[in-house]
């Protein structure tokens, strides 16, 4: 039998596939989870949350008004090593993003969700606004087949193929990079093509900042596999801590953490994120609780009835990880930005408590390692 396409190569994850089909046309089907179940193109619906917005739904129909595009971009599977040049039509994601006014960060990142509610991944802000992404519904001037992702998904051309998420329902912004699916799985270190597909198709990577870097260093394949897949698998889990970093400078895993824990009032939010982020902490958790303290609290009156205290008032909760070194910092940012005037002491309380271990679960890094 003749192989259309020619050099598929099957790196050993491959069985993990729902399916895989590589002479299907005009490209080949590749599902690491089962379709959902199909839908039409104008029952579309995004769900999207910029990252300090309100999450809220658009409708196909609602993007009438945006220009439509078509393009010739190679879609390029790195890992399976095979690539087509297909015509693809939609609206840019720029387009979309400025016309909705959703947005992130500028050192931000952009997570796509596939309507399989299992596949995700993300971009940069930077990749995300280049032009020549786009959300596509057609494929060769008909409608995009669901076995390709329709009726809509994204084509990110200058990345590997696996950034293209397909059945696309959500869009949301983050401020640290969301790793997308394919590297928590261990398939693939990077969504970066490498030299040899850039060069065979004149690919220029998107400017600015690049999400989802490398984190680790490649495995070395049994002597005699084909280039292409030299670079595409992280380590596999049984590989040694020092193995799976190598080339990489972590915070040692005896570095002492701190968890810092400040109960703030809820307005001094926003104020308090940045204030945060201003000396280089951006990674927290912020979560709104109720709190009780001296504050008097609310006291409602109602005529020919008793007044009623409220004791529990909105507060912001914050829970920040990291090293000793970091947890004054992070003391200093919290207190500056809950003062309540010029020299004037705020209000909130926090709480500075040892950390004994942490644990990255994608990777299994531990101690100082894990937070960095």
């Amino acid at each position: 039998m003749v192989m259309k396409r020619e050099g598929i190569v099957h790196p050993k994850f491959g069985e993990k596939f729902s399916r895989l089909d590589f002479e299907a046309e005009p490209l080949p089907v590749l599902m690491l989870y089962p379709a959902p179940p199909p839908i039409p193109l104008e029952a579309v619906c995004f769900e999207v949350a910029g990252l300090e917005e309100h999450p809220r739904v658009i409708s196909w129909s609602a993007l009438k008004d945006l220009p439509r595009v078509t393009t010739n971009p190679a879609i390029i599977c790195q890992i399976f090593n095979w690539s087509e040049t297909v015509a693809w039509e939609g609206v840019r994601l720029i387009d979309f993003l400025d016309y909705f006014k959703i947005d992130t960060h500028p050192e931000g990142y952009f997570a796509f969700y596939s309507r399989d509610k299992s596949f995700f991944e993300g971009l940069s802000r930077d990749e995300a606004r280049d032009p020549r992404v786009l959300l596509a519904y057609r494929l060769n001037g008909e409608p995009l087949p669901e076995q390709h992702g329709g009726p809509l998904r994204l084509v990110v051309p200058f990345l590997q193929g696996y950034k293209s998420v397909k059945w696309i329902y959500a869009i949301r912004g983050y401020r640290n990079d969301p790793i997308g699916i394919k590297r928590l799985l261990g398939q693939s270190p990077t969504g970066a093509l490498n030299d040899k597909w850039k060069g065979q198709y004149q690919i220029v990577a998107s400017a600015g900042k690049v999400g989802d870097p490398p984190l680790f260093s490649p495995i070395v394949e049994e002597k005699g596999e084909p280039e292409p897949t030299k670079t595409e698998f992280l380590p596999p889990v049984t590989a040694t801590l020092s193995e799976r970093t190598a080339g990489k400078k972590p915070i040692s895993s005896t570095t002492k953490l701190k968890e810092v824990i400040a109960i703030i009032r809820s307005q001094k939010h926003i104020a308090t994120r940045k204030a945060l982020e201003a000396v280089g902490i951006f990674s927290y958790t912020t979560q709104t609780v109720l709190g009780r303290s001296k504050q008097r609290g609310l006291r409602i009156e109602a005529e020919g009835k008793e007044a009623v205290s409220i004791r529990f008032l909105p507060k912001q909760y914050f829970s920040i990880v990291v090293t000793e070194k970091q947890a004054a910092l992070a003391v200093s940012a919290i207190v500056k930005a809950n003062r309540t005037g010029v020299g004037v002491a705020g209000d909130g309380r926090i709480f500075v408590v040892d950390i004994e271990d942490a644990v990255r679960i994608s990777t299994d890094e531990r101690g100082g390692t894990a937070v960095s």
